[in-house]
């Protein structure tokens, strides 16, 4: 009995996720069928003579850009929404129950063939934000309608008696539902993408009023008629709030302002007003001069919000990139400044014992020359306390000099290795010297951690190369091993070799006798170096590393 509790809130916690699950999906397809009847009524509103093919289907954007913008998951919903809908507004119409469950599967079969295509060329999470996106769109909408047309061509010769030919239905039905695709799916898209990246408060703001702007001006040049209009057309006086709003806000505005602007086309057209239902042109040319107006208003509105998109996301992968070189260049000279640092802490160190003993020596000195002063004032001065006095001020001079000279040659090689490090330039230099030189940076930290380094090097080698990476890594091996190589006691062993590899190539080899690394962490090991070639080998309890330049 202490074992069903469990299996019984299991079952029910399930059945709760899969009633949500069929709810949310049935929210759906009701949803996407309500849009659907509501646009497909709209369209039949005005339907082509003879052959009674819809001049404008909006509702095949509105399939096509849910399942666009939801992925394969909607598919079912948006096929059962988009079929009934097909089959419940050709009913209101003229059409019998066989045609209008037909046309139902052409409609929706013309949603998941543009969903697929569009899936199938830009995987998921698709958007309108750049060119060749709006152009896959455009050809995904083409192939959809242009199927999608012959089924349709088919059944409506098959069970309607008509005169007109085959290819003027399918022509007809092409142009209508490709034309909805382009005008709506854009819109529906960018909403998905907005509502996961919205945009600001600003660019909301500036977005609407531009677009109440844009609504109004294609109210008064489409819905009017004048001189200026009919020789101009309506579509370009559109042309600077598209632009605006293409320049200076997100896609989905420029869908939204497209989409208003082909539902007052049709809407003037359908009723005969204003310039598209200018009575002196045939239903024909009318049809014609709406149908090419929507698709230059929405494909063009289409690719200039992609381009601008296109430009805004390079900028700002630039200034990203920009400061991220910043920052890299930061952290550069903030490691620069802290080896200088640690560089003149090991100056200080090295030069603090000749200076220290030359101060002792030449103290000494003027205190034996102030009491050898006194002895020749008293008149004392024999023979053999002149000769001990020279000798000492001979021997005090002799040791001032190997002091200060080895002051002078520290101070020297510190210099040298402090230029080299903070710069990256190219140079001739002395293998051996150079490698001196770094040890004599280190040799305090050496000291403090008992442990020894002996080098060989050859000193005939001749480098022309970076001298300052060298140091660096050098250095960085070094600190590597007092560090982590001597756990175990106090002390080490370590040893430099250098040895040439033909005419163009040395070998250089940095061992020490410490612990190691572990079995286990040797296969994630890797040393990072500005260097041409680092390979690190870790074999037994010993770590070595080989330079090759």
């Amino acid at each position: 009995m202490l074992q069903y509790p469990p299996r019984q809130v299991q079952y029910r916690l399930s059945t709760r996720i899969d009633l949500t699950r069929w709810v949310g999906s049935i929210g759906l397809a009701v949803s996407v069928g309500v849009v659907y009847f509501l646009a497909a009524r709209l369209s039949l509103a005005l339907l082509t003579k003879p052959a009674g093919v819809a001049v404008f289907w909006p509702a095949a954007g509105v399939s096509a850009g849910v399942l666009i913008a939801l992925g394969s998951r909607a598919a079912w919903p948006v096929v059962v929404g988009t079929m009934a809908a097909t089959i419940v507004a050709n009913l209101f119409g003229d059409r019998n129950l066989w045609s209008a469950v037909l046309f139902g599967f052409c409609n929706a079969g013309e949603a998941v063939l543009t969903a697929w295509l569009v899936g199938l060329l830009f995987g998921p999470d698709f958007r309108l934000n750049k060119l060749r996106n709006v152009l896959g769109l455009a050809a995904a909408a083409i192939i959809g309608a242009a199927v999608s047309g012959i089924g349709g061509a088919l059944t409506f010769k098959l069970f309607h008696s008509t005169t007109t030919p085959v290819l003027t239905i399918w022509q007809h039905w092409f142009a209508s539902d490709g034309l909805g695709i382009i005008a709506v799916a854009p819109l529906l898209i960018e909403l998905g993408s907005a509502s996961r990246d919205r945009p600001p408060l600003s660019e909301l703001v500036e977005g609407a009023l531009t677009v109440a702007a844009l609504a109004l001006v294609s109210g008064l040049a489409i819905f009017l008629r004048s001189e200026l209009l009919a020789t101009v057309g309506p579509v370009a006086v559109l042309f600077a709030p598209l632009l605006w709003l293409a320049a200076r806000c997100q896609p989905v505005f420029a869908a939204v302002a497209a989409l208003i602007v082909s539902l007052s086309i049709v809407w003037t057209t359908t009723f005969g007003i204003g310039y598209f239902g200018n009575p002196g042109l045939s239903m024909a040319d009318r049809v014609l001069a709406a149908q090419f107006s929507i698709l230059l208003v929405t494909i063009g509105a289409s690719v200039l919000a992609a381009l601008f998109a296109e430009i805004r996301d390079k900028r700002r992968l630039a200034e990203t990139a920009l400061h991220v070189s910043e920052t890299q260049r930061y952290l550069i000279e903030t490691e620069r400044l802290a080896a200088l640092g640690g560089l003149v802490a090991g100056v200080a160190h090295e030069i603090s014992s000749p200076i220290g003993t030359s101060l002792t020596v030449a103290s000494t000195l003027a205190l034996r020359s102030a009491d050898f002063a006194n002895q020749i004032a008293s008149g004392q001065v024999r023979r053999a306390l002149l000769v001990e006095f020279a000798d000492g001020c001979r021997g005090a001079a002799e040791q001032l000099v190997a002091n200060l000279q080895r002051a002078g040659g520290l101070i020297q090689s510190f210099k040298q290795v402090a230029v080299d490090r903070s710069s990256d330039q190219r140079r001739a230099f002395d293998l051996k010297i150079a490698t001196e030189q770094v040890i004599a940076s280190v040799r305090s930290r050496l000291l403090k951690s008992q442990s020894s380094l002996a080098i060989e090097v050859p000193s005939d080698i001749i480098m022309d190369s970076f001298p300052g990476p060298y140091g660096q890594v050098l250095t960085n091996l070094i600190f590597n091993a007092v560090t982590h190589a001597f756990t175990d006691g106090p002390g080490g062993h370590m040893l430099i070799k250098a040895r040439r590899l033909g005419k163009e190539q040395v070998e250089i080899t940095f061992s020490d006798d410490g612990s190691g690394v572990p079995e286990e962490v040797q296969r994630h090991v890797s040393i990072p170096s500005s260097l041409p070639d680092v390979r690190r080998a870790v074999s037994g309890s010993a770590c070595t590393s080989s330079i090759i330049s």
